[in-house]
């Protein structure tokens, strides 16, 4: 568990933005604009197994980000898997990320291919927003692609799919 606090004294963002997410490197400028004001930001790190780590961001001990990955078998029409959870998430429209992505208003979702055990896989990497960090949607689905064209990679690279 990583807990990150500072004293500025004034309303907003009160802690460090990390410079990793459960170990997955994020540049913090990509990062910061999904995140609410607050006063402590702690992660939580868990998952099923090496090839489906999760990740939750804490705010003042309210969710504000939830990160999850998956080694999948290359066969799996990922989108169509996810189609109903991106919906949930608000309109979302496809994104030239990876092999394919989604941007929604609350979320994000790209999956590229990749060798995991000596097999092609793919590996889907996936982004929740549980508040609305910025307000204006078009910015927050701007910050939300920004983020997961960099996070993808990375969080690839972390679980060993190469």
């Amino acid at each position: 568990m990583f807990s990150a606090s500072a004293c500025s004294g004034s309303s907003g963002k009160d802690y460090a933005v990390p410079k990793a997410v459960c170990g997955v490197p994020v540049e913090p400028d990509l990062l910061s604009p999904l995140l609410p004001d607050g006063k402590k930001l702690t992660e939580q790190k868990y998952g099923f197994g090496a090839t489906q780590p999760r990740c939750r961001l804490k705010v003042d001990g309210d969710l504000a980000v939830y990160f999850s990955g998956d080694v999948v078998p290359a066969s799996t029409d990922v989108m169509a898997v996810n189609e109903r959870g991106m919906l949930r998430l608000g309109r979302p429209a496809t994104a030239d990320i990876g092999r394919g992505a989604r941007i929604a208003d609350l979320g994000a979702l790209a999956v590229d291919k990749c060798v995991y055990g000596g097999k092609q896989q793919q590996f889907v990497a996936n982004i929740e927003l549980q508040q609305q960090a910025p307000k204006d949607v078009q910015k927050r689905r701007d910050a939300l692609r920004a983020l997961l064209k960099a996070y993808l990679p990375a969080a690839k690279k972390d679980v060993g799919c190469g």
